[in-house]
Parts: structure tokens; sequence; C-alpha cells
């Protein structure tokens, strides 16, 4: 059964696959206001710099850290919890969240040590999942309770593309709330953990209504998918939160292995983020703790 954020509990364990290098334990972080803070990040995007903003939904706050100062620089409280925060791929000193239940995505202007709000951009759903590229924004909405349709914001907030159904009228998606794009815009990754699936969609030759699909992911190995994340070589990362695991997909979407595991004691994780500087992953899972790894 989902919770909350729609992950299920569970401890299975995995067999490791093998083909993709393996990543190594780095630092753990705990990203809290007081020490008796309650805390659950479901989103992580990375600042350079060695800094980190993440989306605390269970605490309602958005928190922006220094990780390598070990240090919380500034949050900021809401009145209903946020859920996935993403870079702006044409200033990197801005930032974009989610807030779902007030139906709304929140634009940030970040400085050395604090977060300015510059405007909200109101939605037509419970706006989850959400990417920045040159040309705009891709946002995944829940617009009832089994209806999920991608919109396509320039940044100004206007609407210039739904994506909802499949040429055959069915609907695209069951659970769409982590999303990515590469920044030209050309490919919309999204993770539907209904269908245990990952959708690799030709952004950049859909029409207003329709978008292409690439490939289509699945594995008996990734179970709820949740979080995802580019590399430098458009390598595809993907979190199992059911499943306690990382993958990491090719290009043409071929599976090239699991680099971290429940072996590595990731615990239902749900966001992840790449730091491009620095070559480390960040994951986050159902508490205050966020997980760095780098490359053996």
């Amino acid at each position: 059964m989902f919770d909350i954020m729609g992950c299920i509990y569970s401890k299975k364990k995995k067999r490791m696959s093998k083909g993709a290098k393996h990543l190594v334990p780095f630092l753990d972080v705990d990203v809290y206001v007081t020490p008796d803070d309650r805390c659950s990040f479901s989103g992580i995007t990375c600042i350079k710099g060695g800094k980190i903003v993440v989306a605390d939904y269970l605490g309602q706050k958005i928190k922006f850290y220094d990780w390598k100062m070990l240090k919380l620089m500034d949050y900021i409280e809401l009145s209903s919890p946020p859920y996935e925060v993403c870079l702006s791929a044409l200033d990197e000193s801005e930032i974009f969240v989610t807030v779902p239940y007030d139906h709304k995505i929140l634009h940030f202007k970040l400085t050395e040590d604090r977060m300015e709000l510059l405007r909200e951009i109101r939605t037509e759903g419970r706006c989850y999942g959400l990417s920045s590229f040159r040309d705009g924004l891709a946002v995944s909405l829940r617009i009832d309770t089994h209806i999920w349709q991608i919109e396509i914001l320039d940044y100004t907030g206007a609407v210039k593309k739904v994506f909802k159904d499949d040429t055959n009228g069915r609907e695209l998606f069951g659970f769409a709330d982590y999303m990515t794009t590469d920044i030209e815009g050309s490919r919309l990754y999204v993770a539907d953990g209904l269908h245990n699936a990952v959708y690799c969609f030709d952004l950049k030759h859909s029409t207003m209504i329709s978008i292409k699909e690439v490939y289509r992911y699945t594995d008996s190995h990734l179970k709820i998918p949740k979080g995802l994340v580019l590399d430098d070589s458009d390598s595809l990362y993907v979190v199992g939160c059911e499943s306690c695991n990382v993958h990491k997909i090719s290009n043409n979407g071929d599976k090239l292995g699991m680099v971290l595991s429940y072996r590595d004691q990731l615990e239902n994780p749900m966001g992840i983020g790449f730091d491009h500087s620095e070559k480390k992953m960040f994951v986050t899972e159902g508490s205050r703790k966020v997980m760095i790894f780098k490359e053996q």
C-alpha cells in the first residue's frame, strides 16, 4: 500500500547486478533545524560549491545546506509539504520547488547563505515531479486520484504542452511523481511507481498534446522507481524505493547495473542528485539523512 509519498516500505534483499561501477560511501549528513527535527526528504538538488537544497516533506521545510562545512545555511517553513526541487537550467543560483497541496511551484534565488522567494507559479493540479531545461519547466500533475499528466511550461508559467494519453487514447501514467530532463530539453524521463517503469520520451519532437516514447525501462530488481538524475554522459540513475537500490541506465535504455543497493544501507530511498563538479551522488530517504557516494 502507498504511504503519503507513494512508497511501499519493504526489507526485501536483492542481489547485486554487474556492469556498472559500484559507488562507495563518502559522507552522511543530518540536515536538521533542531536536534529533535522529524524529517523526510523527498527531493534534492546540488548547487556548485558544495551545497544542496532538500525538500523536507514531513517537516514542511525547504533547507539550504553546505555539506562541506556541515552547516545549515537557511530554511523556509511552508504551510504544506514540498515534494521535489530542481536547479534552474538558466541560472545556477535559482531553484524551483513543487508544493503539491498548494497547487504551486515556488521559484527561489540563492545567495551565499540565504534563499529568497521570487515568485509563485500556480498549477492546475497537485504538482510533484519537476525539471528545468533551457526553454522551460516540465512538471507532473496529479489532476485526480488516478489521473496524471505532464505539462511543459515556459518560465512565465504559461502552459505550452500537455501529455496525458498515448496515441490510442490510453492514460500514459499511473503514478508519475518524479521526472527529469536533459538541459537542452530533448528528452523527458518519467518514473512511474504504479507501473514499476521509467519512461524516456522524445520531448524535442513532441506536439502540443502528444509525445513519442523512446524506451521503457523495467527490471525485476526495480520496485517503485522514484528520483531520477542524469550524469555527464547522459546515463540515467533511477532510485528504487521499495527495492532499496539505484539503477544505472544507458542512453539507449540498456541496464548498466545497480550502483547502490541495500548493502549500502539504503532504506526506502526517495530523491537523488548528482554534483557534476564534485562527481558525487546524493541520495535521500525517509529521514533527515542525506547519503553521499563517490566512485571507487
